[in-house]
C-alpha cells in the first residue's frame, strides 16, 4: 500500500524560496491530479558548483514559513539528511522502495528539461517517473520535444502553461546585498526570517 497515489515533488535549492516557486506549485496542484506538492530542498546539488549555498537549516525553515497554512503543500528533509550530492534518481528510488508514492511527478523548469539527458540515469527517471515542466521565457519546448531522444518518453512529460512571473532567487540575493527591498517577492514571514538571521547581506 502506497502512502500516496500521485505525489508531486518540487526540488530545488530554494535560496531563498519566492512567490514564483509558490505560484508554480499552486498551479501544478490545480491542474494535475496530485494529492500533495512536496517541496524538497536540495542538500548538495551537483549543478550548483560555482557558488556558496545558504545553510540547509535556513533554506528548510524559509520553505516551512512560506507554505504555512497551505494544507496541500508539504516539505521533506530527505535530501538534506542523506548527505552527498542530491541526485533525482536516488530520490526516486527512495520513494519507490519505501512505497511513499505510486506515481511520482517531478516539477522542473524548462531549462532542466533541456538538460535532463545529462542527469544521472536519465532513462531510469523517464521510465519510472513523470515530469511536469514549468515554462520559462525564451524556451520553445514544443520544438525540443520533436527531437528523437525525447520521443520514447512523450507520455512521461507534461507541460504546465504557467503564469509567467519574473521572480528569481538570484535577483533577490542581489537586491539584499545592495540593501534594497524584496517586499512582494516572497512572503513577509520569509523576509522577517532573512532579516532576523542577516541572510544574503554583505
Amino acid at each position: 500500500m502506497y502512502q500516496y497515489k500521485n505525489l508531486a515533488v518540487y526540488g530545488g535549492t530554494f535560496d531563498p524560496i519566492h512567490y514564483g516557486h509558490l505560484l508554480v506549485a499552486e498551479q501544478v496542484y490545480d491542474n494535475f491530479s496530485v494529492e500533495k506538492i512536496l517541496f524538497m530542498p536540495a542538500g548538495d546539488p551537483p549543478h550548483k558548483i560555482n557558488r556558496e549555498i545558504t545553510d540547509a537549516r535556513h533554506r528548510y525553515r524559509m520553505i516551512q514559513l512560506a507554505i504555512e497554512g497551505n494544507e496541500n503543500f508539504l516539505i521533506s528533509d530527505y535530501e538534506l539528511k542523506k548527505g552527498g550530492k542530491s541526485y533525482t534518481a536516488d530520490t526516486l528510488r527512495y520513494f519507490k522502495e519505501n512505497r511513499i508514492a505510486e506515481n511520482l511527478y517531478f516539477i522542473i523548469g524548462a531549462d532542466s528539461l533541456l538538460d535532463i539527458f545529462d542527469w544521472r540515469e536519465p532513462e531510469f527517471l523517464l521510465q519510472n517517473a513523470y515530469f511536469i515542466v514549468a515554462g520559462r521565457p525564451g524556451y520553445q519546448l514544443k520544438e525540443v520535444m520533436l527531437e528523437e531522444k525525447y520521443k520514447p518518453y512523450l507520455k512521461q512529460i507534461s507541460f504546465l502553461d504557467t503564469i509567467e512571473v519574473g521572480y528569481s532567487s538570484s535577483r533577490i540575493r542581489e537586491l539584499l546585498k545592495e540593501g534594497k527591498s524584496i517586499k512582494y517577492q516572497t512572503p513577509d514571514l520569509v523576509i522577517e526570517y532573512i532579516e532576523e538571521h542577516h541572510l544574503y547581506r554583505r
